[in-house]
């Protein structure tokens, strides 16, 4: 059987197979000898029709099966032969009958050349953090934030932003009301920017049980397209104003969140705070490092390869949702978006993965880094500590799974990637 490589783009080739009439007639002739054992022809009993005439019948089929067959036995010849590495499914299958001879023509993606860019020595300014008072006590009123609770302000207060007021209200547009502009109670946190326009700061200085009128503009790209840019006028009335009561910070709310004292909760704090900022540094870094490297590098990416990153961050972005009590189907209701909408706004960053993995194992090639197997086993007893559990109990549930051998690959494959890019921070001005 001899072959034929067309290179396409985006790392995609058209591969033709040349078979002979003495290549494909065996082939055929078991084909249509176990197609007519389940074949009933008129004139003849099931599984007594001449082979001759089952082809006539079955001709389709009997191609179809024939190109099954001499993909099954030639496809891995071919590209173990050829260096190439298939990244997806066969597309776009056609045969060319001539003569008793059979052309089969598909294509496939194949894992890319890429022609990488300098590596070493890059020069990247890092930043560098230093914790502060400030950057500490912001930490801690989230803390207290969370404690606090919202109560009636004294009466005749003065509502300010930063308070809280219950409000009633109906819009109008040119003197009519308009549907979805009305509510009996809102709650709504002065200066939060969640209603349109400058409609909170004119709420400034009102107090609890006094009407009056807000006057706004709707953007110009209001999801809601009849009132997009147009002027709106709101008649309110403040239900009641609120003010946030802030606990104090002292060392029995401290153990309430599970330090022994405020000194611990503080010091504690500061360890998190550091270790968070660092490891975000050190991120943004890699990112940079990788970004540069990027820019020099050549590369064509198989849409399948993207396309897969794609699907896998769906798939991800849907498991969260479910543990969140979301269903994919109402995540899209709410945000207005489709499937296909979602799917174009994570296609660039999912490019931009795809392509540093395709880097990073170039380097990993040009550096001949290697795993061990001990390597493997260390990685996986740090995700069974992240789970509380011992590795044999981590095995165990991969295993009822099927997937261990999948599961240690994919381990493999992260802990390459991090050596190769441990290779390009280390060689960094």
């Amino acid at each position: 059987m001899k072959h034929e490589i067309k290179k396409l783009d985006n790392s995609a080739v058209e591969v033709t197979m040349f078979l002979t009439k003495d290549e494909i007639e065996p082939v055929k002739a078991q084909i249509l000898r176990e197609m007519a054992s389940d074949i009933e022809l008129p004139g003849f009993r099931k599984g007594k029709a001449p082979l001759s005439l089952v082809e006539q019948n079955q001709k389709e089929s009997v191609t179809g099966k024939i190109v099954e067959t001499m993909l099954d036995k030639h496809y891995s010849e071919i590209f173990l032969k050829e260096n190439l590495r298939p990244v997806s499914y066969i597309t776009d299958i056609k045969t060319d009958l001539k003569d008793g001879n059979m052309d089969i023509i598909f294509a496939v993606d194949v894992y890319p050349e890429v022609e990488l860019g300098e590596y070493k020595g890059l020069e990247i300014e890092k930043e560098n953090f230093e914790i502060n008072d400030d950057i500490l006590n912001k930490e801690i009123e989230m803390i207290l934030n969370n404690k606090s609770t919202l109560e009636n302000a004294p009466e005749g207060h003065v509502a300010q932003i930063g308070d809280t007021v219950d409000i009633a209200f109906e819009g109008f547009i040119d003197g009519i009301a308009f549907d979805g502009g009305k509510s009996d109670s809102h709650i709504l946190k002065l200066g939060s920017k969640s209603f349109i326009d400058n409609f909170e700061e004119q709420l400034v200085g009102y107090t609890v049980g006094q009407e009056g009128e807000v006057n706004v503009n709707f953007p110009e790209n209001y999801q809601q397209e009849s009132l997009a840019g147009k002027p709106a006028l709101f008649k309110v009335k403040v239900n009641a104003v609120k003010l946030l009561n802030v606990p104090e910070l002292n060392d029995e709310l401290a153990k309430e969140y599970g330090y022994e004292s405020v000194e611990d909760l503080k010091a504690k704090k500061k360890e998190e705070i550091e270790t968070r900022e660092t490891n975000r540094i050190e991120n943004e870094y890699r990112g940079k490092l990788i970004e540069k490297i990027a820019e020099h590098t050549k590369v064509e990416i198989p849409f399948s390869m993207i396309g897969g990153e794609i699907r896998n961050r769906v798939n991800e972005m849907e498991n969260q949702l479910k543990m969140q009590g979301i269903g994919m189907d109402m995540y899209m209701k709410m945000t207005g978006m489709t499937i296909e909408d979602l799917e174009k706004q994570i296609a660039p960053s999912a490019a931009f993965k795809v392509k540093s993995d395709l880097i990073l194992n170039t380097i990993a090639k040009n550096e001949k880094i290697e795993v061990s197997d001990e390597e493997i086993t260390a990685r996986m007893e740090d995700i069974a500590k992240m789970y509380n559990i011992e590795l044999a109990q981590l095995e165990n549930e991969i295993i009822k799974n099927g997937n261990l051998d999948a599961f240690k690959g994919s381990v493999h494959a992260e802990v390459i990637l991090e050596r190769a890019l441990k290779v390009v921070t280390d060689a960094a001005k």
